[in-house]
């Protein structure tokens, strides 16, 4: 366990900032080895983007997740069925991404010559092979909830962090309410940091990736449809002239308590941080993705249920090389980041395998499940920024 100075005797071991899907997997994690643990989360309610929505369809995630069918993705769910305590079902889905072009549904096979703004992070989308899951992140984050005996700090914001020499010594939250712990894990978003710590324990470098980089917001649209639009499973990416691709699934038609069928369908186009703030800009996003929908399946928004809109502000990004693969903040002994933009894989996968390298490096491999092919304490060359 880290070694802290502190102005007072530490109050907690360790201090998890943010109570999303990753917040919550460092909180158990770590106390199941006996640390004395808070979890800060600024909502009223724990899980994030992973959270539970309830729909005319029942009870669904929020907003579109999916994770490629690889064997890092196979060794990251033995991990988190370690931690939950339970399986996981899973089955493969096979059905090669498709675009809509001239008419017509076509096998989407990248954006040629076309210059997309966004197109990295959507191949991370575009999979032949997926996995359809028994249980989902919702069912993760209410396991997980229900698993964590510590201190919970719901509606609770960081507003400040108090650092001497190489060590954070103490929180503030709300401004007013001080919280002191050996360990700190920054489960927020890492923007985050730039104005929490002092300019000198945040290198210039790090800094400069964190604030200029390229990162983007994620506008989602939930869409529950009257009636069965398509059987399709595969990944749709559709894009219209001069417009960032939407990537979006039709998840298979159900029947409602009344009997009636309908179908949910889930999407998520992204915008440039630099024009996320631009509420215009945010809005049009919206009319793009239902533009686009409406041109592949052309009567597939008459008689809409339910549409939920969710802007994600900088949940898309790259910080691969930006630190040591372990998440310790540079200059800081005793502060780590858990993101999923520190991992090669992207989205929900990526974010949890950062989490379990980060959690390694803290408290050692938590259960018997490791990885085939790597050895987390090993972490070889180090990527380029």
């Amino acid at each position: 366990m880290a070694q802290s100075k502190s102005i007072k005797a530490h109050e907690y071991d360790s201090i998890v900032i943010g109570g999303g899907l990753s917040g919550l997997i460092a909180a158990n994690v770590l106390e199941s080895t006996g640390r004395k643990v808070a979890l800060v989360e600024a909502l009223d309610t724990l899980g994030g983007t992973s959270r539970a929505i309830q729909t005319p369809a029942g009870v669904l995630d929020l907003v579109l997740k999916l994770v490629p069918e690889t064997d890092d993705s196979e060794n990251m769910f033995q991990w988190l069925e370690s931690v939950l305590g339970c399986a996981i079902p899973r089955e493969v889905v096979e059905e090669a991404p498709i675009n809509y072009d001239d008419g017509k549904f076509k096998p989407f096979i990248g954006f040629g010559d076309q210059k997309v703004a966004t197109a990295a992070e959507v191949d991370a989308y575009a999979s032949t092979r997926y996995y359809k899951l028994g249980l989902t992140p919702k069912d993760w984050v209410a396991k997980l909830t229900e698993m964590f005996t510590g201190t919970l700090f719901p509606q609770s914001v960081v507003t400040k962090m108090l650092v001497e020499d190489d060590f954070v010594i103490e929180l503030t939250i709300n401004g007013s309410k001080r919280l002191s712990g050996r360990e700190v894990i920054f489960a927020a978003s890492p923007q985050q940091l730039t104005r929490l710590l002092p300019d000198t324990h945040v290198p210039g470098k790090l800094k400069q990736k964190l604030m200029k980089g390229e990162f983007f917001t994620s506008v989602n649209l939930d869409l529950v449809h009257k009636g069965k639009i398509t059987d399709s499973k595969a990944v749709h990416v559709l894009k219209g002239a001069n417009e960032e691709p939407s990537v979006g699934l039709f998840h298979p038609a159900s029947a409602t308590e009344a009997g009636e069928t309908v179908q949910v369908s889930q999407w998520v186009t992204l915008v440039p941080r630099i024009d996320a703030e631009d509420e215009e800009v945010v809005a049009n996003a919206f009319k793009q993705i239902k533009r686009q929908v409406k041109r592949a399946y052309e009567n597939s928004l008459d008689g809409l249920l339910k549409e939920r809109i969710v802007v994600s502000p900088l949940s898309h990004g790259d910080l691969v090389g930006a630190m040591g693969t372990d998440g310790r903040w540079p200059k800081l002994q005793n502060l780590w980041m858990i993101s999923g933009f520190m991992d090669a894989e992207k989205n929900l996968a990526g974010t949890i395998r950062q989490a379990r390298r980060t959690l390694a490096s803290i408290a050692g491999e938590p259960a018997a499940v490791h990885d085939r092919d790597t050895d987390l304490n090993d972490d070889g060359p180090q990527p380029t920024a």
